[in-house]
């Protein structure tokens, strides 16, 4: 019902366990799956079943080992919602998932760091990277690392939503990864003394 009030999001069909969930995507070919944390799993299968598999966007995540979170940072998942997350913050994560921007729930950054130093989540990123990037991308890979969306990546640079947009895809060809939530998890235990500063002049 949430979905379906929007009026950019068409909900083309539903699903109450991970056997029908795999079937409607087969029929109906979406643009973004998006999944209760108890069906992490069908993640796995969309890759198995489906040549082309849509992002997939698991939402009510509190507490998750980091082994599962693991799975889901190398696999389709190009967003997660915190159980206790708003409304508005899970319609906008459809939409930026559908944009292929991505989205992480502040609220998980706990969690992706927690599997980063268990070794779960090894998207294989060489921060290293930093080193080709220009001023301008650092600067909106370390707010993108806070958690912030596109919009507030814009408004804290001054610049527009494409501008964002264009270094965001920049920022991921260059790393080597190719979802923001696998480049927060892989960035979350590394900063620099200009992550600091930045995170001074936007606080």
């Amino acid at each position: 019902m949430l979905l379906s009030q929007d009026p950019g999001i068409s909900v083309v069909a539903e699903a109450e366990d991970e056997a029908q969930a795999l079937k409607r995507v087969v029929e109906c070919q979406p643009d973004v799956v998006l999944l209760e944390a108890r069906l992490v799993q069908v993640v796995q299968e969309l890759s198995r079943v489906v040549p082309d598999p849509p992002s997939a966007l698991v939402y009510g995540i509190d507490a998750m080992a980091p082994e599962r979170l693991a799975a889901l940072v190398r696999g389709n998942v190009r967003g997660m919602v915190h159980r206790d997350a708003a409304n508005d913050e899970l319609i906008h994560a459809v939409h930026a998932v559908a944009d292929d921007d991505g989205f992480a729930s502040p609220e998980l950054t706990g969690c992706l760091l927690q599997a980063i130093r268990c070794g779960g989540a090894k998207p294989g990123v060489d921060h290293r990277f930093r080193d080709r990037l220009t001023g301008r991308e650092n600067s909106v890979l370390s707010l993108l690392c806070q958690g912030l969306s596109n919009k507030a990546i814009a408004a804290a640079l001054s610049v527009s939503e494409k501008t964002v947009k264009f270094h965001v895809s920049n920022v991921l060809a260059k790393s080597g990864v190719s979802t923001r939530t696998q480049l927060i998890a892989a960035m979350g235990s590394f900063s620099s003394p200009q992550d600091d500063a930045l995170r001074r002049r936007t606080a």
